[in-house]
């Protein structure tokens, strides 16, 4: 088994993470002492507002308090968006760390959400307008795809699959990217950045919905339960492309009692793994092309490597080499 790579951030990220850390612990205590550590909030890789300081990077060598507010109420929409998606998923645990609804109750989560998503707002406040309306339009986007999500139907193509996860995944990671490029100067525009955000994004929601099929040790460990159910995960990337193929009796033996032995015969008849790497070579190939032309311009070497080190990861978590 591939091993799980490591980061090594160097002593500028790490202190743009200690503070992103600590403002983020002394908005919890603002709520009750009972809430000062909920796990889901204070624990976490900070991917997304390293994804921010990244973009701001390429545009100047100096930290602006901009660049922290705006970090900080990414990664509060990113909570407060898996405490829901948790709560729909009925999962116990994400990171092997108990779900907020877990450790505490559906009410409790519910009303922590909604408390997150103000201070947010509070953060945002301070932030020019044009800042403002593409955090508010991702944050809609995201209510969008999920509401589509819940409301899809048995016989969804995979453009309405891609559809859905542009909106839940691909344009948030996007606005990462961007949000970081526009704290630094709010009128700046670069759609090579963006393209990079939208296709990693992309590529790491496809290898996450791998992991209940190629890596289900990975995945109970992970999230408490084997989260594949094939009726609730319609949405799934991954059972998408094995559809594909499927007879119609092959689709009603995937409802049977053994639907877990009836899956992976399939996806090992239809070779869908193969498949799914052609697809992820294809992006990271389109990514790489994109970040060469940002190197005329900028510099990219811890943006490069930070997206090196992340697709690894979630092969890595996919069973996926």
């Amino acid at each position: 088994m591939e091993k799980t790579p490591i980061i090594t951030l160097n002593s500028e990220e790490k202190d743009f993470l200690f503070q992103i850390d600590s403002m983020i612990k002394s908005i919890l205590f603002e709520l009750p002492v009972q809430y000062h550590e909920i796990l889901q909030v204070v624990n976490g890789s900070r991917f997304r507002p390293l994804l921010t300081y990244y973009g701001y990077k390429l545009f100047s060598e100096n930290l602006n308090e901009k660049v922290y507010k705006s970090a900080i109420a990414i990664e509060l929409i990113h909570k407060s968006s898996i405490i829901i998606d948790d709560i729909i998923d009925q999962d116990d645990k994400r990171h092997s760390i108990y779900t907020v609804h877990k450790q505490y109750s559906i009410d409790e989560a519910l009303v922590i959400t909604v408390f997150l998503l103000g201070k947010c707002i509070e953060l945002l406040s301070e932030i020019d307008d044009s800042t403002i309306r593409v955090f508010s339009r991702m944050i809609i986007r995201m209510c969008q795809g999920t509401i589509q999500e819940l409301n899809i139907d048995m016989n969804v193509s995979i453009d309405k699959i891609k559809e859905i996860l542009d909106n839940q995944t691909s344009q948030v990671i996007q606005n990462c990217l961007v949000i970081g490029m526009k704290s630094y100067d709010s009128e700046l525009d670069n759609q090579h950045l963006a393209i990079i955000g939208y296709k990693l994004g992309y590529l790491f929601q496809l290898l996450n919905d791998c992991e209940a099929y190629f890596n289900p040790e990975f995945t109970v460990k992970y999230k408490g339960n084997y989260n594949f159910d094939i009726n609730k995960s319609r949405k799934n990337l991954c059972y998408v492309y094995l559809e594909h193929f499927l007879s119609n009796k092959e689709k009603m033996g995937l409802q049977n009692k053994d639907k877990v032995t009836n899956l992976e015969i399939l996806l090992n008849k239809y070779n869908v793994l193969k498949h799914i790497k052609n697809e992820v070579s294809l992006i990271e190939f389109d990514i790489k092309k994109q970040c060469e032309v940002l190197e005329k311009n900028h510099s990219m070497e811890r943006l490069n490597y930070f997206i090196d080190y992340s697709i690894k990861l979630a092969k890595v978590r996919a069973g996926i080499y």
